[in-house]
This record gives C-alpha cells, sequence and structure tokens, in this order.
C-alpha cells in the first residue's frame, strides 16, 4: 500500500512511492518510502527502539512512517540514511515518494538529481568519499563510519546502543591492522581508530559514568594517535583523559595530562584546540584555584583571536566559542558570580543547535542554578530545570544526570514551596 504525502488535513493527499535508483540495489520498484525505512531497518536488524536511540525521532512516530501512516520528511530521510549506512538510497527515495508528478523539464531535472544522489552515495553523511575508489575501500568505510558515529553521538538517546557499534568498529579496525603493511593506509586507520576510541571513552565517561573504561579507550586513543604521528588526536586524547583524575580529586595529576595535550596542540598550530585545553583546564582548576582559573579562562579567550596555521579537522565538533561561553558560565557559577554565570550560559545556549541535545541540558540546568544567587527566582530555576529533564528523557547523559540533581540539593530549602512541589511532581512524570 503507498503511503501519502498530506500538507494538512485539509489538504488532498497524494500517493508516496518509491522507485528504484539505478545502482543502488536495495529498492524495488513501487517502494515507499515508510518500505525503504523499514527494510533498511531490518536489514541492520535494528527495532524501533533501538533506532531512535541512533536518531532521536520517537519510534513511535517512525513507526506511523513506515506503516505510511505519516509522510516522514527529509530530515528524517537524512538522518536515517546516516544512521543506517544506506549511501543515500533513503534521502533518494523520500525525494521521489514526495516529488509531484513530472513532465519533461521535471525528468531532466530528476535526472540530473539522480546523478547527484550516485555521487553522493558513497557516503551514507551525503559527502564525496574519493577513497571508495583506493586500493582498499575497506579504510574509507571505517572512516565513514566513524564520522556517523561522531555525528549521533550528540543525540543519541541511549549511549550503550551506540557504544555497541563503537565498539564493534574498533574491533574491525584490530582486525585490518593486522593486515596492513606500514604505510598512508595504515595511518589512516590509526587515526579512525583513534578518534573511535576518543568517541568510546566519551561515552563511557560522560555518558556512562564507568571511569575504568574510559581510561583504558583513551589510552588506546592516544597510542593510536602517536603511532599515526597525529598531533591534534593525541592531544584530544590527553585532554579528555584529564577528566579522569580531576574526577577523583586529583588535579595535579590532571594538570599533568592536560600539559601533555598542550605540547601536541602547540606542535600542531590550531588554536581552537589550544583554547579548548585552556577551558578544560579552567574547569578543573575552579575546585581548588580560583585564580588560576580565570587566568585559563583568559587565555582560552586570548587563544581563539590567533591565526591558525592549520583548519581544526572535522572530529573537533565539540568546541567553539560558544562552548567556552558554557566553561566560563560554569566557573562563575561555582564561584558564587550567578548573574555573570547566567549571561555567559545564556550565549553559550544560543550557540549551540537543537539536535545537541546533551549539551543544551547541561547549559539550561546551571542557567537554573544561576536563579538561585542572590535574587532567587524559583519559579524560573524550577521551569528551566523540568526542560532540561525533559531534554534527558529523550537523550541519556549521565553528566546532565548529575547537575539534575545537584541542582534538586540546592532547592531543597524550598522543597515544600509549589514551585519545588511542581518540579518533582514533573520529573516523576519524565521518568514513569
Amino acid at each position: 500500500m503507498a503511503g501519502t504525502v498530506c500538507a494538512s488535513k485539509a489538504t488532498r493527499c497524494r500517493p508516496t512511492v518509491a522507485y528504484t535508483v539505478s545502482g543502488q540495489g536495495d529498492q524495488v520498484d513501487g517502494e515507499t518510502f515508510g518500505q525503504a525505512l523499514r527494510n533498511s531497518r531490518q536489514r541492520r536488524g535494528l527495532s524501533l527502539r533501538r533506532l531512535q536511540a541512533l536518531t532521536s525521532y520517537d519510534f513511535t512516530y517512525v513507526g506511523q512512517v513506515e506503516r505510511g501512516e505519516k509522510p516522514g520528511s527529509a530530515d528524517l530521510a537524512e538522518v536515517c540514511d546516516r544512521a543506517l549506512g544506506t549511501d543515500g538510497q533513503l534521502v533518494a527515495a523520500y525525494r521521489r515518494a514526495s516529488a509531484p508528478p513530472s513532465g519533461p523539464e521535471q525528468q531532466e531535472d530528476d535526472m540530473r538529481r539522480r546523478t547527484a544522489i550516485k555521487a553522493m552515495a558513497a557516503s551514507p553523511l551525503a559527502l564525496m568519499d574519493h577513497d571508495m575508489r583506493a586500493p582498499d575501500p575497506r579504510v574509507a568505510r571505517l572512516e565513514r563510519s566513524t564520522e556517523v558515529y561522531r555525528h549521533l553521538y550528540h543525540g543519541a538517546s541511549d549511549p550503550r546502543d551506540l557504544l555497541t557499534l563503537v565498539r564493534d568498529h574498533l574491533d574491525a579496525a584490530i582486525d585490518l591492522l593486522r593486515e596492513l603493511p606500514d604505510g598512508a593506509l595504515k595511518r589512516r586507520v590509526l587515526r579512525t581508530r583513534s578518534e573511535t576510541a576518543t568517541l568510546a571513552g566519551r561515552l563511557t565517561f560522560f555518558d556512562l559514568h564507568l571511569p575504568t573504561e574510559a581510561r583504558g579507550y583513551y589510552g588506546l586513543a592516544h597510542e593510536s594517535a602517536t603511532q599515526a604521528d597525529d598531533d591534534l588526536l593525541a592531544a584530544a586524547a590527553l585532554c579528555h583523559l584529564a577528566f579522569l583524575p580531576a574526577a577523583e580529586a586529583n588535579p595535579s595529576a590532571a594538570v599533568d595530562y592536560l600539559g601533555g595535550a598542550a605540547r601536541h596542540a602547540g606542535r600542531a598550530g590550531v588554536p581552537l584546540v589550544q583554547s579548548w585545553i585552556a577551558a578544560v583546564e579552567s574547569e578543573i582548576l575552579t575546585p581548588v584555584n580560583a585564580a588560576g582559573t580565570l587566568l585559563a579562562l583568559d587565555r582560552a579567550t586570548e587563544l581563539l583571536t590567533r591565526p591558525a596555521d592549520a583548519a581544526p579537522p572535522g572530529w573537533f565538533d565539540y568546541y567553539s566559542g560558544d562552548r567556552l561561553d558554557g566553561f566560563r558560565g560554569r566557573a562563575l557559577l561555582q564561584l558564587g558570580r550567578a548573574e555573570e554565570a547566567r549571561s555567559a550560559l545564556t550565549a553559550a545556549l544560543r550557540g549551540v543547535g537543537p539536535s545537541a541535545v546533551k549539551q543544551r541540558a547541561v547549559f539550561l540546568l546551571d542557567i537554573a542554578s544561576s536563579h538561585l544567587g542572590e535574587e532567587v527566582q524559583l519559579e524560573r530555576a524550577c521551569d528551566l530545570a523540568v526542560d532540561a529533564a525533559t531534554a534527558l528523557a529523550m537523550a541519556g547523559y549521565a553528566t546532565a544526570g548529575d547537575r539534575l540533581r545537584e541542582f534538586r540539593e540546592q532547592v531543597k530549602p524550598w522543597e515544600h514551596t509549589s514551585a519545588v512541589v511542581d518540579l518533582d511532581e514533573r520529573l516523576g512524570a519524565l521518568i514513569a
């Protein structure tokens, strides 16, 4: 049965039928977009809930799309294309399913579009990957998968699902490294293993609170980066590793790791990465050295103004001037400067997109805490905390969960007020 595309209840629906894109081979003539999506998901062995974890699209909505009850969207097609690795097929299926009947001119345009789709089908991220024509395309596939997982990290609702995929990817990299001789291809695999191991460390430490596992992944990331002679990946591994001793109240060990990270980043000549390392230093020093915290923030700000010898790599997607505002706001909040903290955190929140669910939840909770300063705005604070908790219900993130518990502890003096009673009820509804 064909699906339908309806602009509104008042408009007439038209059938949405997808047709085969030459060369793709996994779709059949007359297949709807929903059927193409379901077949692709089932070929990967994923349940609707598992797909929700990878895309942040509600599983009930995706099920309605698969059954033809809802038309879906271009964004859904693109996101699922990336998550399922269908090489542009779902994007093509949605475009054909939602296209109006075509005349000769439209058919010519469709031909050009098909050509473009085939060109971008080499990557589930709709990016050209010329390396697929390289002597060993397995290397390019590993690199593509790494990029997919990086994009999925910011919105995955269950980090365990993504971690399973990342672990499988690391195993595949090990198998490939055993086969490859020393040379450029092996260095590429080492780089992708370093990037993926850092992602596994972030999942285990920040999302799941498994510090022992995280330490192993960050160590693997640093080892691989060093073997690949990649200073930026080595800097990323060491800087992330610094969070572990900091969490154990061992700031001196954390600063030692940061020193190593700074040396790697200095050789690479990318001030954005150097600024991030200084920002992390400010967070680590905040509980023990207020003056050092502010100096590190000033250094991070100054580094952002420096010219770069090279562009930051594509994988470095977790820091920017907006994220520096987040570091600044958190530090100022812990130093008791609530109003300044709120200003910085609000700027940080404006700078992150809606898909950065985890980071938005953290910023919202810190802004909520800032409303508990000298001029208490309890209702506003509780509303923001509920907004953050709503985001967390969609994307599990242990770090933000800690902030939520921290906030609830802060409002204990008012726990019999209507604002806090309402907060508890709304949080309970989200958990239920």
